[in-house]
C-alpha cells in the first residue's frame, strides 16, 4: 500500500459513501463495494468485477489494501487448528490462528509485531519488539483467516502483542468488527485479552465497543506475579482488579480470568485460596490453561493430577473454573507459543524459575 493512499479497510461506510458521491457514482455502488470488502473479502480492487473499470482505477488510486503476505501455514493433525505466519509491508512478521469448534470458527489475531511485556511463560515475550500494527493490518488478519476458512464468528485479540498498548488501532478495529455494514459481529463474539494495563482497561470501558475482557492473572501474589509478568511492577494487581471491576460494572460483561498453570509454581493451597477469592469478588470465570512448552523459559506443565486437583480445590471455594483444551499445541499455536518463526529470536536474560510465595 503506497504511502499516499489510505487503507480501504480503515474507511467507514460513511467515508466511502462521501468518496463515491464526490465522483458522481450512484448510491448503490456503496453496497457493491462493501459486499466485495466484507462478504466476498477480496484483497484487490481488480477482483471487484461488477464495478466499472474507471471506478476500480479510481479506487486503486485513492486506497490500498494492507500488505499481509502468507509465508507459512501449518494445520493440526485433526485439521481444526491452523497457524498462519504473515509478512507485513516493512518486513515485520506476525502470526495468527484459526480454530474451529463444531462449526464455530474463532480467529486469534495479533495487535503488535512482537511484545514489550516479556511474560516469562510466553514465546512472543522472548522476541525483540517490532511495532504496533495498524487498524488495517489487524482487520486484514480477520479477512485473510475468513477467506482461508470460509467463515467468521468469533475474534479474540490473544495473538502476538498486548492489545491495550495499541488501543489507537485496536479500538477502531473493534468498531469495524461490530459495524453492521462491515463485519457485523455481535460484541459478545469479541474478546480482548490483557496482561493488566490498568489505564487501557479503563479506556476500553469508556469506548463505544465494550468486548469481553480477559485478564491474564497467573498468580494472585504481587511478588511472584512480577517475576512471571514484569508488567505487574508498573501496574500492580490491586489496581488492575479494581479496573476490571469497573469494566464489568460499566459493560455488564463477565470478566474472564486466564490462569496459566505452571507445575509446582502457582498451584499451591495459598494460590487456591486467593485466586478463588478474586474470582468470587469479580464474579469472574476462571479459565485454567496448562502451560504450553516454550523453549528456555524454565517452566513445566502440570500433570493431570495437579491440574484437576487445583480445579477441584478452586470449585470448593465457590469459584467457577474451566480447563482450556490444549488446542494447537502440537503446531505451536497454543497460548503463549506464538512467535515469528522466520524472524530473529533474541532471548531475554532472566532467572529460570519463579519463586513460590511464602505461607
Amino acid at each position: 500500500m503506497g504511502a499516499d493512499r489510505d487503507c480501504v479497510l480503515e474507511q467507514t461506510p460513511e467515508d466511502l459513501k462521501v468518496w463515491l458521491r464526490e465522483r458522481g457514482e450512484p448510491d448503490y455502488r456503496l453496497a457493491q463495494l462493501l459486499r466485495w470488502l466484507y462478504e466476498v473479502r477480496v484483497d484487490s480492487f481488480d477482483a471487484m468485477t461488477n464495478l466499472p473499470a474507471p471506478l476500480r482505477e479510481g479506487l486503486e488510486g485513492a486506497y490500498g489494501f494492507p500488505v499481509l503476505d502468507e509465508i507459512d501455514r501449518v494445520a493440526s493433525s485433526d485439521g481444526r487448528t491452523e497457524r498462519f505466519l504473515y509478512a507485513l509491508a516493512d518486513g515485520e512478521q506476525i502470526e495468527a490462528v484459526a480454530m474451529e469448534d463444531g462449526g464455530r470458527p474463532t480467529f486469534c489475531v495479533s495487535s503488535q509485531a512482537g511484545c514489550k511485556l516479556a511474560c516469562r511463560f510466553c514465546a512472543t515475550g522472548q522476541l525483540t519488539f517490532g511495532r504496533n500494527l495498524t487498524t488495517g493490518e489487524i482487520l486484514a488478519q480477520v479477512t485473510a483467516l475468513a477467506r482461508a476458512g470460509g467463515g467468521l464468528r468469533n475474534v479474540v485479540f490473544m495473538g502476538m502483542g498486548e492489545p491495550l498498548l495499541n488501543l489507537d488501532a485496536v479500538a477502531p478495529a473493534l468498531e469495524a468488527l461490530v459495524d453492521e455494514h462491515r463485519f457485523a459481529l455481535g460484541v459478545r463474539h469479541l474478546t480482548v485479552s490483557t496482561a493488566g494495563i490498568t489505564p487501557g482497561i479503563r479506556r476500553l470501558a469508556g469506548g463505544s465497543v465494550q468486548p469481553n475482557l480477559a485478564l491474564s492473572l497467573n498468580s494472585p501474589f504481587d511478588q511472584q506475579r512480577s517475576e512471571i509478568m514484569p508488567v505487574n511492577r508498573r501496574y500492580p494487581l490491586e489496581g488492575v482488579l479494581e479496573a476490571c471491576e469497573e469494566y464489568a460494572s460499566k459493560s455488564g460483561r463477565r470478566i474472564l480470568l486466564e490462569y496459566v498453570l505452571l507445575a509446582g509454581v502457582n498451584t499451591s493451597p495459598d494460590h487456591v485460596r486467593v485466586v478463588g477469592r478474586i474470582a468470587r469478588d469479580l464474579r469472574a470465570l476462571l479459565n485454567l490453561i496448562p502451560f504450553n512448552p516454550v523453549h528456555g523459559c524454565g517452566f513445566e506443565s502440570p500433570d493431570k493430577d495437579e491440574l484437576y486437583r487445583f480445579r477441584a480445590a478452586l470449585e470448593r471455594t465457590g469459584a467457577k473454573a474451566t480447563v482450556r483444551f490444549r488446542r494447537g499445541r502440537e503446531i505451536r499455536a497454543g497460548c503463549g507459543q506464538l512467535k515469528r518463526r522466520h524472524g530473529q529470536l533474541k532471548p531475554r536474560r532472566g532467572r529460570k524459575g519463579a519463586e513460590k510465595p511464602r505461607g
